[in-house]
């Protein structure tokens, strides 16, 4: 159901795009009231549709994915040091039930921009070893490594 919603999202995200593109080229033309119809050939509007449709059904599969925080210590160890690195990346924790902590950004136009698609939820394994984490690609992995790296900052392990 997530990916439908996102899907559609983007698709709406395409559309809105495409028609502030094509108002600025009204108003480019400098008064010239040059029909829509006649501003493209016959038959595109088909075209654009299905592009935007397909990237839009496309763009949530490559854009998000739910990676994997495996864990050296407990779930409840690594609590503290998911907080500090969502609150250093400027996210803020919206909730946490049951173990699984969901965050948000902080700043409103990435907020904007993303359509409201800026959570990031941790969730244990029932394995007590690995962690899913959700949220769009680029992020998802860039909050991982620095998980891992704040953990092993404030938990310095000698080496025998």
């Amino acid at each position: 159901m997530k990916y439908i919603v996102r899907s559609l999202k983007y698709l709406v995200y395409f559309v809105l795009i495409f028609c502030l593109c094509i108002l600025i080229i009204r108003v480019a033309m400098h008064g010239q009231d040059v029909p829509l119809a006649e501003m493209f050939e016959e038959g595109a509007f088909l075209k654009i549709a299905a592009i935007f449709v397909f990237f839009a059904a496309v763009y949530p599969l490559v854009g998000y994915k739910k990676g994997r925080l495996t864990l050296d210590g407990s779930w409840e160890e690594y609590h503290d040091v998911v907080v500090e690195t969502m609150k250093n990346a400027e996210y803020s924790l919206v909730s946490d039930e049951d173990g699984v902590m969901k965050f948000r950004s902080d700043r409103v136009a990435l907020r904007i921009s993303r359509m409201w698609e800026d959570a990031i939820t941790f969730t244990p394994a029932a394995d007590g070893i690995h962690v899913e984490v959700d949220g769009r690609y680029r992020d998802t992995t860039r909050v991982i490594s620095a998980i891992y790296y704040n953990y092993r900052m404030q938990h310095h392990q000698t080496e025998e």
